[in-house]
């Protein structure tokens, strides 16, 4: 593998009230605690690998979000399509349900207004939207998922081609993320200041972080004396973290 190259991104997203949050996470997504520390909740699943974390922010320090978020959607993808009607027997509300190939499909909104798709299919384009919702049966000693990976990452830019540029100068980046133009005021707000994503913490094979400076040369860059990880922020002022 070349060094840098991106093998995993975790989100982590600000909200106002963590408890409400963490429940909507573990109900209607099926995501494991892993840890709880001060502000932030570590969630993933039976292999108690981290795949998505929550940053409580209060409404003194942050904000909701005025007009599109930067966070346009999270995709995830499920190892066991039996788990996705594990979650569907408990009649979670749902944006949108979907018949894959494989399994069942369905779009949720956190209570921050955070969008998931969760799916278990090879392809996204065999999932067709269903209209009648079955009365789905709940595998026995279902607790949740037990493996899932965070697939894409899709956001909402103020300038496409300039994030993709920024983007594939990062082995890998463009793997795990898409982005769709749009307009409004808080898509560059400083990631402290808004209910939305704050960071994409990128796992990389061979952590050299004297080349990620080099192509992060117009980015603020912080590395500490340990040399165990890098801290920028791509043109949207979402942080980024890389770590091996």
């Amino acid at each position: 593998m070349s060094v840098n190259q991106i093998v995993r991104i975790i989100p982590v997203l600000k909200v106002n009230n963590r408890n409400l949050n963490q429940d909507f996470y573990k109900k209607v997504l099926g995501m494991k605690t892993l840890l709880e520390e001060s502000a932030h909740l570590s969630l993933g699943d039976l292999t108690k690998t981290e795949k998505l974390v929550l940053e409580e922010s209060p409404s003194m320090r942050s904000r909701r979000v005025k007009g599109p978020k930067k966070l346009a959607r999270i995709v995830i993808r499920v190892e066991k399509p039996e788990e996705i009607e594990g979650l569907l027997a408990q009649k979670p509300d749902l944006v949108q349900l979907y018949r894959g190939s494989k399994s069942y499909a369905f779009e949720a909104v956190s209570p921050e207004g955070h969008a998931f798709l969760l799916h278990a299919e090879d392809d996204l384009a065999d999932l067709r939207p269903v209209r009648a919702v079955p009365d789905f049966q709940q595998p026995e000693g279902f607790a949740g998922l037990s493996c899932f990976e965070v697939e894409t990452v899709e956001l909402h830019v103020p300038d496409q081609a300039e994030t993709e540029r920024f983007y594939r100068k990062l082995v890998n980046a463009l793997d795990f993320l898409s982005f769709t133009a749009a307009a409004g005021q808080d898509l560059q707000a400083d990631s402290t200041h808004t209910w939305d994503i704050a960071m994409i913490k990128a796992q990389v094979k061979d952590l050299d972080t004297a080349a990620l400076r080099e192509i992060l040369t117009d980015q603020e860059v912080f590395v500490p004396k340990s040399d165990k990880f890098l801290l920028s922020q791509d043109p949207s002022k979402i942080e980024l973290w890389f770590e091996a």
